[in-house]
């Protein structure tokens, strides 16, 4: 039973406790933005003397097809990372954590990032974060004056500004769940409704159209993208450090890849940041959700478990992952504001997860829609066939 474990209040009670356990097993989200937290799993074990076992790190994808096959499998894991887009798809494998998690620490974080994190109305995992994309800018390569109005104006400044200088406008994620995340905001953008109030997903509309032209264009235009950019694949990891390296005038970046560039001696000097072009609505459109931790129902000590994911949910361990750039869930948690870029950054993603995020629909069948999508939509970036024909061969 997890209420054995003395977690709450007596820290030499929960020691005796848990060395009586040999180790947790669990997986986790990779990936240079979110490695600060090895930091926060060496102070768990120094406080409990349990050994934390990183059994599996990988990217987000493959962390979440890897989650779900041992989840479905019998696989063994007494924690891991999840996202609110992912969990419905897992639900079935996962403990609700209402009767679990302190209302004390529920109190404690954001509601609309624990509404996220809810399948059917049960919580099941807690988030780590709120994830959302802002632009950043290259102000050595462009004017400060410049804000664009919309996809298109970005598309069009930025092709001007590439042949002008000699260096791409512009990157995006061309794989994955980055590409099928993007391809999803422009279609928002646009005016369209990928999703229907009843979760199913509808690729044939004029605005699905209009948004994958968009990135067919913008990848085939001479210099306005990287060149290797759709051949070789891009992940957030390539955009964000193509922007770093001075490679990219313009991206839409991560939170969590905010340490990266703030580390980086006179990187903040030289960027600024924007919300996202409006869409043809007037709005924003920001495709985003939380990152999160869940326990699976196969967990071999409940308690214990519960004792990794309250710590990992503290007010100590969100300061971490501020440091680190990402957007806290914790309300006693504030972004980092050293620095007139980090002001800057921190009013900006408030006004952007007040007003623009764009999340998916908890459906348990998500991955499946994001996997066919997804390799459809890269099959006409690099030119394996139309992209009429990309959308009319995604089929869920």
């Amino acid at each position: 039973m997890w209420q054995s474990c003395p977690f709450v209040d007596d820290r030499t009670a929960l020691r005796r406790y848990c060395l009586a356990v040999r180790s947790l097993r669990i997986a986790i989200i990779g990936g240079p933005q979110y490695d600060q937290i090895d930091a926060s799993l060496a102070a768990f074990t120094a406080a409990t003397g349990v050994a934390v076992e990183v059994a599996y790190r990988d990217a987000h994808m493959s962390l979440n097809r890897h989650v779900a096959e041992s989840l479905s499998g019998g696989g063994h894991y007494d924690l891991v990372s999840t996202h609110s887009k992912y969990a419905p798809s897992q639900a079935h494998g996962l403990m609700p954590l209402d009767e679990l998690v302190p209302n004390e620490r529920l109190s404690e974080m954001h509601p609309s990032a624990l509404g996220l994190c809810r399948v059917d109305g049960t919580l099941m995992c807690l988030p780590r974060n709120i994830d959302a994309r802002l632009l950043f800018i290259n102000r050595a390569l462009v004017d400060d004056a410049w804000e664009p109005g919309s996809w298109a104006d970005l598309r069009n400044t930025l092709t001007d500004l590439s042949q002008r200088i000699g260096v791409p406008g512009y990157a995006f994620p061309t794989r994955d769940s980055g590409l099928f995340g993007t391809f999803y905001e422009l279609v928002a953008a646009f005016g369209g409704h990928l999703f229907d109030d009843e979760g199913g997903a509808h690729f044939d509309s004029p605005e699905a159209a209009a948004a994958l032209e968009w990135l067919v264009d913008a990848s085939s235009i001479d210099g306005m993208t990287p060149r290797s950019m759709a051949a070789d694949g891009w992940y957030f990891d390539e955009v964000s450090a193509g922007f770093r390296a001075g490679q990219v005038a313009v991206v839409a970046d991560w939170p969590g890849y905010y340490g990266l560039l703030a580390a980086q001696p006179g990187l903040r000097e030289t960027t600024r940041v924007l919300r996202s072009p409006v869409g043809i609505d007037g709005r924003r459109h920001v495709y985003a959700g939380c990152h999160a931790w869940a326990i699976p129902s196969g967990a071999t000590d409940v308690g214990l478990s519960m004792s990794l994911l309250l710590h990992l949910s503290a007010q100590e361990t969100a300061r971490v992952d501020a440091t680190a750039g990402m957007v806290p869930v914790r309300l006693d948690v504030a972004m980092p504001a050293d620095h007139p870029l980090d002001v800057a950054r921190a009013e900006l993603l408030r006004f952007t997860v007040a007003d623009d995020l764009l999340t998916f629909p908890p459906l348990a069948h998500y991955p499946e829609i994001e996997d066919a999508a997804s390799v459809a939509l890269r099959a006409a970036l690099v030119g394996s066939c139309s992209a009429s024909d990309a959308l009319a061969s995604i089929s869920i």
